[in-house]
């Protein structure tokens, strides 16, 4: 049997997705699209938490892409605990948000 992991979601990334909500609210079918892709690959996270690679500018970070949209997460080995950090649009200035100088 496989082992299953708990998720815990982040306040940060509640917060990420009530901007996302608002910033699509003229687009309800994008929203119902991005919001569908997300629920469906998170909830696919508890059996293959590693199955999304490492974020290359902050390694301590796995990253999901949905669309124009990036989740960021943290699978702990140690604890099985995957930690949902973040959900950003990609096109805005990512290193800023994670404190990377340029």
């Amino acid at each position: 049997m496989a082992q299953i992991y708990k998720i815990q979601y982040l306040s940060t990334f509640h917060s990420d997705v009530a901007q996302v909500e608002i910033d699509l609210q003229e687009f309800p079918e994008m929203a119902a699209r991005i919001f569908f892709k997300l629920d469906k690959i998170l909830s696919s996270l508890v059996l293959m938490p590693k199955m999304f690679p490492m974020y290359e500018d902050f390694p301590i970070f796995r990253k999901i892409i949905i669309e124009n949209y990036l989740v960021f997460y943290i699978f702990d080995e140690r604890t099985g605990l995957i930690e949902i950090h973040r959900l950003l649009y990609g096109g805005m200035d990512l290193q800023s948000r994670f404190g990377v100088k340029k």
